[in-house]
């Protein structure tokens, strides 16, 4: 919660990380209690906002939040983008992204520019990639959180482009540009920081 509150602005953003906290630490006390808890819904995210706006730095203290709920094991972060889950070859791509996949068990598996993974209908290799990775998202629901990562526009034709993801990822965080005044205060605190 520390690092939660250290970020500069995402209001809307935090609130949404605390309730998820809440809400996931009201599971754990139903189930220690014996009590029955739905485990219908998903921890997978999408990210959508500009560049700069602090979509990764959230994916880490979120990863860090689940493995202090023990909702992860390790609470790891690998960030990855299509590069690390697309393969050069015919057969080679779904291989790949099962790899990646299972090095970020246990953790979150950060997607950034997700929207690049499948550029168009045309891009075989790219749509092996995306339909391996929504069906391992749920073959390790209880093992993995996955967040896809991108810019609005591009992310909205992602998610149109593949109809399982929208049932995977359900909940998606905007992230709103910087204020002035939040910049400023981002910049005091690196100043700060580097001893200026």
């Amino acid at each position: 919660l520390d690092k939660l509150d250290g970020v500069v602005g995402l209001g809307a953003v935090k609130t949404y990380v605390r309730q998820l906290m809440a809400q996931l630490q009201l599971q754990a006390q139903r189930r220690e209690a014996g009590l029955p808890v739905s485990t219908d819904a998903s921890l997978h995210l999408i990210f959508v906002g500009n560049p700069g706006t602090g979509k990764t730095t959230m994916a880490r203290i979120i990863a860090q939040m689940l493995k202090v709920l023990r909702v992860l094991r390790m609470g790891h972060l690998v960030e990855v983008d299509r590069a690390a889950l697309v393969a050069g070859y015919a057969g080679q791509t779904a291989i790949k992204t099962k790899q990646v996949v299972e090095s970020a068990l246990g953790g979150l598996l950060f997607v950034d520019e997700a929207y690049a993974i499948a550029t168009d209908e045309r891009d075989t290799f790219g749509k092996e990639a995306l339909d391996a990775l929504v069906k391992l998202t749920e073959d390790y629901r209880d093992d993995l959180v996955v967040v896809l990562a991108g810019y609005p526009d591009e992310m909205r034709r992602l998610c149109a482009a593949n109809p399982g993801l929208r049932s995977r990822f359900a909940t998606t965080i905007n992230f709103a540009d910087y204020s002035a005044d939040e910049l400023m205060a981002i910049a005091e605190g690196m100043r700060g920081r580097e001893g200026m």
